[in-house]
């Protein structure tokens, strides 16, 4: 089922990229399009396949991977909720929406929790950016119904929300998973990452707290909080320019793309900072989100983690082959996405089409990875 969630996440990600170019959608539609229908349920399906692995414990239950199928759902109820022209009723679908969301995110956490205190031995601390992750959520959800019931906040609480979803749910699971996931994908291990996640927990939480509140309350917060959550980017980037800076500079692989990744998310910090001294258009920033981070970061993902989702248990030549075909290239269109994305939230808008010929590379690998695939479907 992963393995579905991150092609839609794909696709979800592709259809905003070409309504952004060719399409006057409001930036509202397209961004739910992209977090609500296409991140949230990839990164909820993804935490219950990595729980298991971080306290080491049995792998899910259907019932749980199938928490991300009812947020796919919840997702979908709020993209329809915008084309609904009846304002009652638009409101009235969004509810549901949001429920159906909160409803996956708070079970999943539930579980979680559980996991965490009936593992085998001590969890992995990674553990607690999950836990926080969709704490992060949960509070941006459960934002929502204030937009109609504090009608004269809601420009804030908007905004609130925003970096709720982006900085706490998204960067805190994406932070959480680079750490291990890059040094996997490069071979290596880094012996500091447990560490670095134990120390700057804190200052993550705090980082998107601060960001999320300053954003739509008090700009000097959301100064404040951007310099805390830039905090463990740094360190991180710091140790993989020591450790792994031959991998994440290859023309080929995944590691290339997570590093990217961190880059990009790096450089919308930025973006950030300039937004809430108001000489950056925040919507523009929202919509670099997406080519400048989500794309190298679930592409790069893909790349390493997608064999192992479609064949469990030991690693063969099948699976290091699927990996070489589908992270050909990634030094080309990576850094495409990113640049692209940075430009488009720096406020030059041409520059999401830097991205269009990344997505080629991408989709032509994906196509030429098919007989793969194919392989894996009629060996399961």
């Amino acid at each position: 089922m992963l393995h579905l969630f991150a092609a839609n996440a794909v696709v979800m990600m592709a259809i905003a990229l070409g309504l952004w170019l060719f399409a006057a959608l409001p930036s509202v539609i397209v961004a739910h399009l992209v977090l609500a229908l296409g991140i949230m349920p990839l990164i909820l399906a993804a935490m219950a396949y990595f729980v298991p692995v971080l306290t080491r414990s049995d792998a899910a239950p259907r019932s749980v991977m199938g928490l991300a199928l009812l947020a796919w759902l919840g997702g979908l109820t709020l993209v329809i909720s915008f084309a609904v022209r009846m304002e009652e009723m638009s409101i009235a679908i969004a509810v549901v929406g949001t429920l159906l969301a909160a409803k996956a995110a708070a079970s999943l956490l539930f579980w979680t929790v559980l996991r965490s205190r009936h593992g085998l031995g001590s969890s992995h601390p990674g553990l607690a950016w999950y836990i926080a992750a969709l704490g992060f959520l949960l509070a941006a959800l459960f934002s929502v119904p204030l937009f109609w019931l504090w009608p004269e906040q809601h420009a804030a609480l908007r905004l609130m929300h925003l970096h709720a979803n982006l900085l706490g749910f998204v960067g805190l699971t994406a932070i959480g998973t680079l750490q291990v996931l890059l040094p996997t994908a490069a071979g290596r291990w880094d012996k500091h990452a447990a560490t670095r996640l134990k120390q700057d927990l804190g200052l993550g939480i705090g980082g998107a707290a601060l960001v999320a509140l300053g954003a739509g309350f008090n700009v000097l917060l959301a100064y404040l909080g951007a310099i805390l959550f830039f905090v463990p980017l740094l360190r991180m980037g710091t140790r993989w320019s020591m450790s792994y800076a031959d991998h994440v500079g290859r023309l080929h692989g995944a590691s290339t793309a997570l590093g990217m990744a961190c880059f990009g998310l790096t450089g919308l910090i930025f973006a950030g900072i300039g937004h809430a001294l108001g000489f950056l258009n925040g919507g523009n920033a929202l919509v670099g989100f997406v080519p400048a981070f989500l794309l190298p970061l679930v592409s790069g993902a893909a790349i390493q983690l997608l064999p192992v989702w479609l064949r469990p248990g030991r690693q063969d030549a099948w699976h290091e082959q699927l990996r070489h075909v589908l992270g050909r290239y990634t030094g080309m269109h990576a850094p495409l996405f990113v640049a692209g994305g940075l430009m488009a939230a720096f406020g030059y808008a041409n520059g999401l089409w830097l991205a269009v010929p990344a997505l080629g590379i991408l989709l032509i690998n994906v196509a030429l990875s098919l007989p793969l695939l194919r392989a894996a479907s009629t060996t399961a």
